[in-house]
């Protein structure tokens, strides 16, 4: 869906994004945890149980990968992109008075109050010079 937001309309869309990326911080978290315990396994190489306990871990990092796959489809549903996921990075096409940018949002942040010029999305963000109405 090729999209363009006003500041309103991509502050409004600030719950929704705070609550996406709420489950993509939590899943990314148990993600890397489990990451972590399989890498121990793998390198304990005890033989009781450790196929099996792999496999449940595999499966595990498998559900949590599901699941932040599915809210990067729902943020790129509303026509936007993650830039990074740490911390989770989303950038809005916006319309400002001075004509096409890229808002950019950050996850913990209450308002979008960051964007880009067009071109320069891979840049530091730079602080909007216009307010949400």
């Amino acid at each position: 869906m090729k999209r363009t937001y006003t500041l309103s309309e991509a502050n409004a869309t600030v719950p929704l994004l705070r609550t996406l990326a709420a489950e993509f911080a939590d899943r990314r978290t148990l993600r890397r945890d489990l990451a972590r315990q399989r890498y121990n396994l793998e390198q304990a190489r005890t033989p009781e149980g450790l196929s099996q306990e792999l496999a449940e871990l595999d499966a595990r990092i498998y559900e949590h990968d599901e699941v932040l796959f599915s809210c990067k489809r729902e943020i790129e549903a509303l026509g936007m992109s993650i830039l990074r996921s740490v911390p989770l990075t989303i950038h809005i096409p916006g319309e400002s008075k001075s004509g096409a940018v890229v808002f950019c949002w950050e996850e913990g942040e209450d308002h979008v109050c960051f964007g880009h010029p067009i071109g320069s999305e891979e840049d530091q963000r730079r602080p909007l010079r216009q307010k949400a109405v």
